[in-house]
């Protein structure tokens, strides 16, 4: 509507106004803008003033200076100069820098109103680029790590590195550099060394192939590069033999070997005959049995001999050229000898080189070598033999068997040795009578007459036991002497033991030949073990008289020497007329040179091979002393079990009287003496 509508149309019209009452309902708030800003002022203004009062101061120091550095996280971070004030907690720094690692990091800031932090950041690897001069494909190393071949580009941490140049035709290159990192470009070249020596090698004649560690490299004449080191070098050339040497290479250098002259190929001769086992001369050098194979010089004549026993010899020649190969395949003639065969009994079984001989003929035509002849048959011990024919004639061969019995016997050592300078007889015993008959003159009333069988084989010492063979058992033992008579030099027997020392000695000399001892100690007194063993012993008393008397089952006879008085002439060792100050009865016109003691074996042995068992030291054997004796036939007998005393047989050098010089005559006692000494004895098994 406008005023010209209102004139033209209508009319004013009166209302009726009144006034508006106020009613009564709810109060709404009119924000002013105004207000508005001024409450967030000061909101803000009181957050500032609380974090200014709360807020740390941090500074961080990063080498090398970045270019960006953020650091996020916590409330709020203002960056003040070089400072950031920041309220305590948690927070990510963040940095970059042009040819350095990207710095990522996490910080705590603490209530300490001023805190710095100092970074260093890494710098990005480099790139060393590696060359080699004079040659390329050189396998390259860093930190001792391979990193691949010349040329090469390759990605290294910044920082001081080894480089290193390795192959196989040049000397080792080793360097260090100082990477700098930050993608920079840094080359290094190695100048390479070569690692081989040039080596000129000629021959006569030439052509001839050159190996190297059984390598061919080429012919002579010819110059070969050979790496540092020892090498074999061998030059080979048909119809000529091998040469060979040794080279010890230096990195660098160059040799010019002498000339080598070529040597021809020797013959080659294999001699083969039938049998084998020929004996082979060549130019009357002998060079062994066939089958042979040999080298010989070339461009010779060579004289061939061949020879077996039993076959006729063969002569040959022959000529060699360079590296021809003779083989010579050559039957023996036999010759043959005759043998005559006498066997007892005469059913054995004989066998021939292993083979049983059916012919009942004795009389045997064989090739004069060695054959084996075995004869055999149950119930005897078997013979075997070795028989050599010879040409043209006859050998008488005869062959007594022995029973098993017999030749177990033979089989036996009719020596054996103890310990040095200690050996012992091996006695084979019989039946016999032990002591004297009562009309026997100077017979004592211990001397009874009884019938003795022995049947053990036993070895009965060749002579007394030294003071040096005494003194390996007890070191501290000296025999002392008797008036101006020394009895202690090493070769005397040892004397003023007793009869138990004398046992002791057995004991130790078993054990140290790995036999069981034969005495043992019962209630406190010694005594030989029973059933008695192959320990080393005294001899019983029935043993030493069998050995001093009878000798072989020969007659027995009153003294060593005969039945009458004096003794003969070096009988053994006496009181001779040099004792008549020491002793109380000597042997008047005796003389056997000893005032003393006389070294063992200084007198003749008897029959079985024993010295000294009447004279120079009575002996202690194993019995026991007593003076009544069992009736009827004793057989090994080893003496009483009981008594006090034990038996000594024998005179000795103080001995001059008639009854005491007796074969029979009996001793007793227990205590050490120095006219008594003891041998040893064992059974055989």
């Amino acid at each position: 509507m406008n005023d010209q509508n209102i004139g033209a149309n209508s009319e004013l019209e009166v209302i009726n106004y009144k006034r508006a009452h106020k009613t009564k309902g709810k109060r709404y708030w009119i924000f002013n803008p105004l207000s508005i800003c001024l409450a967030i002022l000061f909101v803000v203004l009181c957050s500032v003033t609380l974090f200014t009062l709360q807020a740390k101061a941090l500074k961080v120091n990063i080498i090398p200076r970045p270019n960006s550095l953020e650091i996020y996280g916590g409330f709020f971070t203002y960056e003040l100069g070089e400072r950031f004030l920041m309220l305590p907690g948690n927070y990510s720094i963040r940095a970059q820098a042009e040819g350095y690692k990207e710095l990522e990091m996490q910080i705590t800031i603490s209530e300490e109103p001023n805190q710095t932090i100092d970074v260093v950041m890494q710098k990005l690897p480099g790139f060393l680029i590696a060359n080699s001069v004079p040659a390329s494909n050189i396998n390259v190393f860093v930190d001792q790590i391979y990193k691949g071949q010349t040329p090469l580009k390759v990605e290294v941490d910044a920082g001081l590195h080894d480089i290193f140049f390795q192959s196989e035709r040049y000397l080792p290159y080793k360097s260090e550099i100082h990477i700098e990192g930050r993608n920079i470009e840094q080359i290094i070249t190695a100048e390479l060394s070569p690692a081989w020596a040039d080596i000129k090698i000629s021959s006569n004649p030439s052509s001839a192939d050159i190996i190297v560690d059984k390598k061919i490299l080429g012919q002579t004449p010819s110059e070969i590069e050979l790496l540092q080191g020892k090498h074999t070098i061998q030059i080979k050339k048909a119809g000529f033999k091998l040469w060979q040497s040794d080279i010890t290479a230096s990195a660098g250098s160059t040799v010019s070997l002498d000339q080598i002259d070529l040597i021809k190929s020797d013959g080659k001769l294999s001699v083969i005959t039938t049998p084998a086992g020929a004996n082979i001369t060549i130019n009357g050098q002998y060079q062994g049995p066939s089958p042979l194979s040999t080298a010989l010089i070339p461009d010779r004549s060579y004289e061939i001999l061949l020879s077996k026993a039993g076959f006729s010899p063969i002569k040959q020649s022959i000529d060699v050229k360079s590296g021809e190969e003779i083989s010579l395949n050559i039957n023996l003639t036999p010759v043959t000898g005759i043998i005559r065969l006498e066997i007892e009994p005469k059913n054995a079984t004989v066998l021939l080189d292993g083979q049983l001989l059916n012919s009942t003929s004795r009389l045997l035509n064989l090739s004069a070598t060695k054959h084996t002849l075995e004869v055999l048959k149950p119930g005897y011990a078997t013979h075997k033999m070795v028989i050599i024919p010879k040409p043209g004639l006859t050998k008488q061969v005869s062959v007594q068997l022995q029973t098993e019995a017999q030749a177990k016997f033979a089989a036996i050592p009719s020596l054996i040795t103890a310990m040095n300078n200690v050996t012992a007889n091996l006695i084979i015993p019989d039946k016999f009578k032990m002591g004297a008959s009562r009309r026997e003159p100077g017979r004592r009333s211990n001397e009874i007459e009884k019938e003795v069988r022995l049947d053990r084989p036993y070895y009965l010492g060749t002579n007394e036991i030294t003071n040096l063979a005494f003194k390996e058992f007890d070191p501290s033992h000296n025999s002392g002497e008797l008036g101006r008579a020394l009895l202690s030099d090493d070769d005397r027997p040892v004397v003023n033991i007793t009869w138990e020392q004398g046992i002791l000695f057995c004991n130790w000399l078993s054990e140290r030949n790995d036999l069981v001892v034969a005495y043992e100690q019962v209630n406190n007194v010694w005594r030989l073990k029973e059933p008695v063993n192959t320990g080393f012993r005294l001899p019983t008393e029935a043993e030493w008289a069998w050995a001093a008397r009878y000798q072989q089952g020969k007659d027995s006879t009153r003294f060593p020497w005969g039945d009458h008085m004096p003794p003969t002439s070096n009988a053994g060792n006496y009181a001779d007329e040099s004792s008549a100050n020491m002793s109380a009865y000597y042997i008047s016109g005796y003389n056997d040179t000893y005032r003393g003691t006389a070294p063992v074996g200084s007198f003749p042995a008897n029959n079985f091979g024993i010295q000294d068992l009447n004279g120079n030291v009575s002996e202690w054997v194993n019995d026991i002393y007593a003076t009544s004796s069992k009736r009827g036939l004793l057989i090994d007998p080893i003496g009483p079990k009981t008594g006090d005393y034990y038996v000594i047989r024998g005179a000795n050098f103080t001995s001059g009287r008639f009854s005491e010089l007796r074969w029979t005559y009996r001793d007793y006692g227990k205590m050490g003496r120095p006219d008594v000494g003891f041998r040893i004895a064992r059974y055989v098994e």
